[in-house]
This record gives structure tokens, C-alpha cells and sequence, in this order.
């Protein structure tokens, strides 16, 4: 017992850190590069923070349980946006831009709505999967393109010494400490479980989905406590939409999967709460403490009605 609870306190002290990293790197990165920090949270941070979600789909896909990694993807995209987006707001409101709810979040909207379409038959095959991997390749060329900007804003204090390979080195062992942090906190976490006895399907339900979402969680709680709203609201959405181009794509291309236990109310709470999104976000275009608390109910609702169904 004692080496678990020494594992998951190691662990969060590495998602802290590695987050912290992480966001000082990625703000740095922004300003270097000449693009806005609504592209390094979508492609930089959301493309880390997906990577525990690929290994574990991918993983779970070859051994042949991937219903899990499908489980995995529907269960970190409603955390991502009740769970993790609520947490981050009680910290700090989180401002958003016109930018993000004019393309990255109908872009969401679009492809969760596809991903539920897909699925509607209980099957992904490899053609849905290269139809996903498409969709994946135009995005990040859109992405891309539309958020170079053509002037250098002036750079953190902190930053200014360090050279461009050692601030993407800084992103780089930000983002690979969050995953070991990740990995370690599950495995501590899941070992504590298993010593009280809690079933094998709760602690899949709880420690696994919620695991795979805990870089996102510590890098939205370090952004927010540094105020830092777009790369909060950018890494989200980006982490999302990418967990369903990405993620899904790969995991049905290695081979395809049959649903059973994946309902169809699951996708569809997936797909509202990406709609959700554009009302919380409207409203001045601030995520506040208050809809925060809300998103919070809604996830804690759903944790209940999986237990009861």
C-alpha cells in the first residue's frame, strides 16, 4: 500500500511539472514560430495530451478488446469538455475567442456528430477509419494556415535567453513528463483500488477513463492559474477533435471493432456536450465559475447513471 500511495503522489507531482513546463514552453513557442497560441494548444498540446489515449486504444485494439479503446475516446472527450473544462473554470474563468467558436468548436460539433454516425450500426470499420484519417489531414492544413500571424508578440521575460531548440525541447519533456506522470498516478491509483477491493469494471469506468484525461486536466488547471484561457479552450477542443481523427482512425485501421457495451446514449452526451459548447462559450465569451459548476453536475450525473444502468 505504501508503494502505491508513493506512486500516485509521484505522479501528480509529475503532471504538475510537467504541465507547468509545458505551458511556459508552449506560450514561448507561440510567440517564436509567429503563431497565435490557439494553434499550439490545438496541435502542440492536443496532439500531447492525446498520446495516453492512442497508446491505450491501440493497446487495447490489438489484444482485441477494442471496444475499450472506443470506450476510451467517448469517455476522455466527455471528461475533456465536463469534467476537466468545469474543474478549470472554478479556478478561473475562462475567456475564449470569436476564433475558436467560429471554426475549432463547429469543427468538433461536426465530427463528434460523424464519429456517432459511424458508429450508429455498432461497427468502425477500416473505412470509416480512413474517412476519419482524411478528415484529420485537412484539418491540421486548415488549422495551420489560418493561425500563422505575421508579428512577433514580445516574448515572456523568462523566455527570452533561451534559444528555439531548448523552448521545443522544454514542450517536448513537458509533454513526455505528463505522460510518465499519467502512467505512474494510474498505476498507483489502480493498485489502491484493487487493495480495498473495488470492482475491476469501477475502477475501468473511473481511474482508466478519467487517467487518460489527467494531462489535459493538469495542463488546463496550470493554464488557468496563469491565466492563459486559449490554450485551455484550444488544447480541449483540440484534444477532441484529434482523439477522433487521430485515435479512432488508427484504432480501426489496426483492426476493425464491434460494439457491445458502448451505447448509443453515450455518443449522443458526447455530441451534446460539444454543442454545449457554443452557448457556454457565448456568453461573452467566457466559460464562468458558475457554468463551470455546471458542466461539473452534468459529469457527476453521468458517472451516477453509468453505475445505476
Amino acid at each position: 500500500m505504501i508503494i502505491e500511495i508513493t506512486q500516485t503522489l509521484v505522479g501528480v507531482f509529475l503532471l504538475y511539472a510537467g504541465a507547468e513546463l509545458l505551458v511556459r514552453s508552449s506560450v514561448a513557442l507561440s510567440q517564436k514560430f509567429r503563431v497565435t497560441p490557439l494553434l499550439i494548444g490545438v496541435i502542440v498540446i492536443g496532439l500531447g495530451t492525446s498520446s495516453p489515449e492512442l497508446v491505450v486504444s491501440i493497446e487495447a485494439t490489438l489484444i482485441g478488446s477494442g471496444e475499450i479503446a472506443v470506450g476510451n475516446i467517448v469517455g476522455s472527450n466527455i471528461s475533456n469538455l465536463a469534467l476537466i473544462l468545469g474543474i478549470a473554470a472554478l479556478f478561473h474563468p475562462i475567456r475564449g475567442q470569436k476564433d475558436l467558436l467560429r471554426r475549432e468548436v463547429p469543427v468538433m460539433i461536426a465530427i463528434s456528430l460523424l464519429m456517432t454516425l459511424l458508429l450508429w450500426n455498432g461497427v468502425l470499420s477500416r473505412l470509416d477509419s480512413l474517412v476519419l484519417l482524411s478528415g484529420l489531414i485537412i484539418y491540421l492544413v486548415m488549422t495551420i494556415r489560418d493561425n500563422i500571424t505575421p508579428a512577433i508578440a514580445e516574448m515572456e521575460v523568462a523566455f527570452r535567453r533561451f534559444s528555439t531548440p531548448v523552448v521545443v525541447t522544454g514542450a517536448l519533456c513537458g509533454l513526455g513528463i505528463l505522460v510518465l506522470g499519467a502512467h505512474i498516478m494510474i498505476s498507483g491509483a489502480t493498485g489502491i483500488a484493487r487493495a480495498f477491493n473495488i470492482p475491476e469494471g469501477v475502477i475501468g469506468l473511473t481511474i482508466v477513463a478519467v487517467g487518460t484525461s489527467l494531462p489535459e486536466l493538469a495542463t488546463a488547471v496550470v493554464a488557468a492559474l496563469r491565466k492563459q484561457s486559449e490554450l485551455i479552450l484550444g488544447a480541449l477542443v483540440g484534444s477532441n477533435i484529434l482523439n477522433i481523427l487521430l485515435v479512432l482512425g488508427v484504432t480501426g485501421i489496426v483492426r476493425p471493432v464491434y460494439l457491445v457495451d458502448i451505447m448509443l446514449d453515450d455518443l449522443v452526451l458526447m455530441s451534446a456536450l460539444a454543442v454545449l459548447m457554443i452557448p457556454v462559450i457565448r456568453t461573452g465569451y467566457v466559460v464562468s465559475r458558475l457554468e463551470g459548476f455546471m458542466l461539473l453536475v452534468i459529469y457527476c450525473g453521468y458517472m451516477g447513471w453509468l453505475f445505476m444502468r
